[in-house]
């Protein structure tokens, strides 16, 4: 039977009704991309062809697909999984928001319009959970050598001491074990002290804390709910490792869709360095020969030496082939490795605690067997490069992730991509492309560039594209302003006319300014020449983001301060809202092209480069504009919005690929018009302050 009569036999609605439904108790009104969405959404979910649809910010893009899943769940769930959904996000915040907002509230607008209620839950890896085997192990056994994480919890005096008596108090009393849950900060080191991966962990059944574990809690009750939240990472990890994370799913819908490539790169990239083969080589002391640990510590050694060896230029260097001693070094590195794994054997009269202590040392080294298996394989699909920034790491990633996700992900499952900002140039070509639903061998402008041969069948798979639009009036309630008479930006910074121009434009919007900057040093320098330009103004606050800060707490400062200035970089050009008089123009320093000195997309352009195209056009630009126009919508929250976008870098008015990057925004009113722009800013705070009084 048809699936749509089926739900509208059983449950009396139609996805339209029940849209209207969960937006009528929100106090919403009708949105006409939203009901589009919706279903497109469940015609994706019934027909099983792909879907990526671009749905414009204020389009309400979470119901627009939480609605079908809902309705979809509601004809039932079997067994095997069928009608069970997987959203998975890219950032904490909206999932935050989908199982603490817009689930709850869904369903509850929903239970007498379907019958029967729907389940929903939230999985995460396991390293989000405290490990009860691995908190409660008794810290006067361990070693130093086998468990030095455990003298973390031994100096009460100190900072981390004490935050470990905080940690010991809430676990006692938590329900989840969800790091999320926890209310104080808490130092990386000491969360990682108490948890384990997925590969590192013996199992329920083996564990001597199994039937209390917060991860196999998690997991059943995601395997009993009709709708799963998770993350790229984690999705990413059960289809392309096969590891039995999910529960079993016919759909997948993936918000905030243009990270996907990004995410995925970084999940199957690697890295080596001396500290993880000395500690591999301590957690697996007591269960490998002495002349073998003798072996991994002088691997170690040899591994320190090979980098030395490296010619390096800068903090970031590619390296083209593994040779000479690093090559030595690492060949030396698997190949005890090996042993060592191998030495580590398992016996059924293992109490749990070594059982555990076995798993996670031939964790440790079955990694770090893994990565120098692929940094010694020369081939055409990843790329190599020494960092030298801290301590020397060598690195490696995937040039391309299209066909891992080509055949791990769209073949087995029906997947709905979904985001704010997917077009480039107002097609999807680049992005489909780069997620694998165009083939390799199918050439078209492409957001990694990478133009590899298919592994799998040269055919286009079933998918279709859509973008729903915007109900804003982009037109009308904005003015996108390039400063077109200013010098092409640097590689020493934000020019000082750059600076002037960024003044003026902050001075006439009374503040109320977000500051957008492709970099730290633009940050540092665009904070000490504010100060002294606004120095001894008080209606001119500056509120500058540093390393590591809070993004909730910077926007909770940022609407307080009705005429303040914030500035910072990557972590605000994506995913803030703030609606209102609060935000009334928002700049951004430069076209946000990859660094030059980025070696994964410096090698994805050079490979389009060496097979006749243009690794600037087909990488560098559609990466840009998908950044960008996140960026530029940071403005536009509201249908009573009003304001100014200004790009402080020329090129986007004076070089060619300008008009493709301002095909893929907004379609903001363009201006290159610095009078008009100004008088714009300082009516609209004329009349921010009109409202106030």
């Amino acid at each position: 039977m048809d699936l749509r009569y089926r739900v509208q036999m059983t449950t009396g609605t139609s996805v339209d009704k029940a849209l209207n439904a969960v937006v009528t108790a929100l106090g919403g009104s009708l949105r006409q991309g939203q009901h589009d969405m919706a279903n497109a959404v469940f015609e994706a979910m019934k027909s099983g062809q792909h879907l990526v649809v671009q749905a414009g910010t204020g389009t309400g893009k979470s119901l627009g697909y939480l609605v079908p899943a809902i309705v979809r769940a509601a004809a039932g769930v079997d067994d095997d999984g069928e009608n069970r959904t997987v959203v998975a996000t890219a950032t904490l915040a909206l999932q935050r928001q989908l199982i603490e907002e817009d689930l709850p509230a869904a369903t509850n607008a929903l239970k007498t319009h379907l019958g029967r209620s729907v389940s929903f839950a939230v999985l995460k890896g396991r390293h989000n959970y405290v490990c009860l085997d691995k908190f409660n192990r008794d810290s006067q056994t361990a070693s130093s050598d086998d468990d030095e994480d455990m003298a973390l919890f031994e100096v009460s005096t100190s900072r981390l001491g004490k935050q470990a008596k905080k940690l010991r108090t809430w676990v006692a009393a938590t329900d989840t074990g969800d790091r999320d849950d926890y209310p104080h900060d808490i130092d990386g080191r000491l969360w990682k002290s108490v948890t384990v991966s997925g590969r590192e962990c013996i199992g329920a059944s083996k564990c001597a804390w199994g039937q209390d574990c917060f991860a196999e809690k998690a997991r059943a009750t995601a395997q009993a709910s009709d709708i799963v939240i998770t993350n790229h990472a984690l999705l990413v990890l059960d289809v392309i490792e096969g590891l039995p994370i999910l529960p079993p799913h016919d759909v997948v819908v993936i918000d905030e869709a243009h990270e996907l490539v990004d995410k995925t790169t970084n999940a199957l990239a690697g890295s080596l360095d001396v500290a993880a083969v000395e500690r591999a080589a301590k957690m697996s002391r007591k269960y490998i020969d002495n002349a073998t640990y003798d072996r991994l510590m002088d691997c170690a050694d040899s591994l320190g030496l090979a980098f030395n060896n490296v010619e390096t230029f800068g903090t970031v260097t590619r390296i083209e082939e593994i040779v000479g001693s690093l090559h030595s070094a690492i060949t030396s590195i698997r190949d005890v490795c090996k042993i060592a794994v191998n030495e580590i054997g398992t016996s059924s009269t293992d109490e749990p605690q070594v059982a555990a202590a076995k798993k996670r040392a031939k964790a440790d080294l079955q990694e770090i067997l893994n990565t120098s298996g692929v940094l010694l394989t020369t081939d055409d699909y990843g790329v190599n490069w020494l960092n030298t920034e801290r301590s020397p790491i060598v690195h490696h990633a995937p040039l391309s992730v299209a066909e891992f996700l080509r055949d791990a992900l769209f073949h087995d499952t029906t997947v709905v991509m979904t985001s704010a900002t997917l077009t480039v140039g107002g097609k999807m070509d680049a992005v489909a492309k780069s997620v694998g639903l165009v083939p390799q061998s199918l050439r078209v402008s492409t957001q990694d560039g990478v133009d590899e041969p298919a592994r799998s069948p040269a055919v286009e798979l079933n998918w279709k594209g859509l973008d729903v639009g915007s109900p804003f009036d982009y037109a009308r309630q904005g003015i996108l302003y390039c400063a077109s008479h200013l010098p092409p930006p640097s590689s020493t910074g934000v020019a000082e006319e750059a600076l002037d121009e960024l003044v003026d434009l902050i001075d006439a919007a009374g503040g109320r300014t977000l500051s957008l900057f492709s970099s730290w040093r633009g940050v540092e320098r665009a904070s000490e020449y504010l100060g002294i330009r606004f120095r001894g103004r008080a209606d001119r606050p500056l509120i500058v983001a540093q390393k590591g800060d809070s993004v909730v707490d910077l926007v909770r400062r940022f609407k307080a301060e009705p005429r303040a200035t914030l500035l910072g970089t990557v972590s605000l050009w994506q995913g803030i809202d703030v609606p209102g008089n609060t935000c009334t123009l928002v700049t951004i320093d430069r076209i946000p092209f990859p660094r030059p000195d980025d070696p994964v997309m410096s090698a994805r352009a050079a490979r389009v480069d060496a097979q006749g195209g243009s690794g600037f056009s087909s990488v560098q630009v559609p990466r840009a504009a998908l950044l960008l126009a996140q960026g530029v919508g940071r403005l536009i929250r509201s249908t009573d919005d009003r304001g100014v976008v200004a790009i402080l870098d020329s090129r986007l008015s004076t070089k060619s690929y300008g008009k493709t990057l301002r095909a893929s925004l907004p379609p903001l009113w363009y201006t290159t018009d610095k009078a008009l722009v100004l008088s714009s800013l300082r009516n609209l705070d004329a009349s921010a302050d009109a409202q106030s009084h």
